[in-house]
């Protein structure tokens, strides 16, 4: 072998030896500080399937803050010193993943309720069980019914009261109106979602009845007078209450 032709298979050897030793540092040894994600790795942010993903930013008002559900599906604001605990359900019929929420105020009074799920069916109403209600407060809400539903009126907050051996009062938000002529024997206080939240109800009643003295308690407000009724709904102290419930907002329906 010449000199010349020696010369280049050394030289040949030389680069790939430094060729070799590039390769084992870029892909066995351990990258700099500062760099990016390897190649064909998932990116945490494009593979998120987190809730919050998809959930409309939202800001409460100065002083207050706001609440959402574990799945984004509906948030609600609420002073910054008010809490939202979870609940077990009274009696009534509810879907399994359904949720259940105290709003209460820093002394410990309840609010409002919040349920999602209600599958419970309206009893019957016979004639013999119809008595007058009236509306006292109604407000839209930044909520739509969903494109499908049927007899429903756009949904609202309702104060309204119902007559027995005393006025019956509850406040919540409703898509249905209370009865024909302004009598009825129940008002449902609950809207139907537009998302996988089903039947929802926010207020301190799901269904307004009229009791028999011996089936009242603490847990019934009622009143002598329409007058009374409105006094209160009208107050200051409800007023908190009623921006609370009115602030409820669903998360746009999936697809």
């Amino acid at each position: 072998m010449t000199s010349a032709k020696l010369l280049r298979c050394r030289a040949l050897a030389v680069l790939s030896a430094a060729t070799l030793l590039l390769t084992g540092c870029s892909n066995g040894g351990e990258g700099s500080p500062d760099a990016g994600p390897t190649a064909g790795a998932p990116s945490a942010v494009a593979t998120s399937t987190t809730p919050e993903a998809t959930a409309p930013p939202r800001e409460a008002r100065e002083g207050w803050k706001v609440f959402t559900d574990p799945l984004r599906l509906l948030s609600f604001e609420l002073p910054a010193d008010w809490v939202v605990q979870p609940i077990e359900p009274g009696p009534g019929v509810y879907a399994a993943d359904s949720v259940h929420y105290a709003v209460r105020t820093p002394a410990g009074t309840t609010a409002a309720e919040l349920h999602t799920g209600i599958q419970t069916e309206e009893p019957p109403c016979p004639a013999s069980d119809l008595t007058p209600y009236y509306v006292l407060g109604s407000e839209p809400l930044s909520i739509s019914a969903p494109p499908d539903a049927v007899d429903v009126i756009e949904p609202r907050l309702v104060m309204r009261i119902i007559q027995g051996f005393r006025f019956f009062s509850s406040y919540g938000i409703t898509d249905q109106v209370g009865g024909a002529d302004g009598v009825a024997c129940a008002l449902t206080n609950t809207v139907l979602a537009n998302n996988s939240l089903g039947r929802v109800s926010f207020g301190d009643l799901e269904v307004l009845v009229p009791k028999a003295p011996a089936n009242t308690g603490p847990q019934n407000v009622t009143f002598g007078t329409i007058s009374e009724a409105q006094t209160y709904f009208d107050s200051p102290e409800f007023a908190v209450t009623r921006q609370v419930i009115a602030s409820l907002q669903f998360a746009p329906q999936a697809g």
